[in-house]
């Protein structure tokens, strides 16, 4: 199999690459299925090399958003902004996991997430509905509290961030209304 790596890092490159140009066509014209059935035939080949090179996380993650570009396309499931999310966050996925492989790792990643979303969507679930919010309150220079939605992502962020040493501070900025130059 390592005679044909090469090959298959290229190509599944290639087919990513094709992917992420066809999700920004498919954000500005978002009825033309054609533009989905581009992606979901590289997605499918991507699919079909992933499992034959034996990366099966790969084959996986590839295999759910291929479901749900298969329900968009047979107009089961309407594309909305947060299943735009969620393919891009598989496609930047499947990016990072072709890089691993890449780089000579074994092309795995925690994936668990992003695939229960694929699930949620394909069953007609909407996947914004089990994302974990938290509140945070602050304080602003004037004592007024506010209070802050962060989503799944933003929290895992902050959180990173925490645990790297870095302190995180959130900014509210006002502008008068007979302020020049605003932006």
């Amino acid at each position: 199999m390592n005679q044909y790596l090469e090959v298959f890092i290229e190509e599944s490159k290639e087919h990513l690459q094709m992917c992420s140009e066809h999700l920004l066509e498919l954000e500005k014209q978002p009825k033309d299925l054609s533009i989905v059935n581009e992606i979901f035939r590289s997605a499918h080949t991507l699919k079909g090399m992933s499992a034959t090179m034996g990366y099966e996380d790969l084959a996986n993650l590839t295999h759910k958003m291929e479901n749900v570009l298969d329900a968009i396309r047979n107009q089961k499931t309407v594309l909305t902004p947060v299943i735009f999310d969620v393919i891009f966050q598989a496609v930047d996925d499947l990016e990072a996991m072709v890089m691993s492989i890449a780089d000579g790792g074994d092309g795995k990643r925690n994936v668990k997430e992003v695939v229960a979303k694929l699930e949620m969507i394909e069953k007609g679930e909407s996947p914004i509905n089990n994302v974990r919010t938290e509140t945070m309150t602050t304080i602003n220079e004037g004592m007024l509290e506010q209070e802050t939605i962060y989503d799944e992502f933003e929290l895992t962020v902050l959180q990173q961030s925490e645990d790297q040493g870095f302190t995180a501070h959130e900014l509210t900025i006002t502008l008068n209304e007979d302020c020049l130059l605003k932006g």
